[in-house]
């Protein structure tokens, strides 16, 4: 459960980082700078937090492997 809710907010931050990149690009091409500076800085703040959930979710991961080879438990095939 815990990992599929990482995921999740992983995609939820790219998707965000893509929107914030794709509002940059129309507004400074169709309005002002102002605004294609706010999308701008939203997408870096998007880049940021989907690195730091990655991290946290890759770091999760290892932990659920130790826990699973510590405790003499296999992992599932195909998980």
């Amino acid at each position: 459960m815990d990992q599929n809710l990482f995921k999740i907010l992983e995609k939820l931050w790219l998707g965000g980082a893509v929107l914030g990149i794709l509002g940059c690009i129309f507004f400074l091409t169709q309005k002002d700078n102002d605004s294609a500076l706010f999308f701008f800085a939203f997408a870096i703040l998007s880049c940021v937090v989907y690195y730091v959930r990655r991290t946290q979710s890759k770091k999760h991961q290892q932990y659920l492997d130790h826990k699973n080879e510590s405790t003499g438990k296999t992992k599932k095939a195909g998980k």
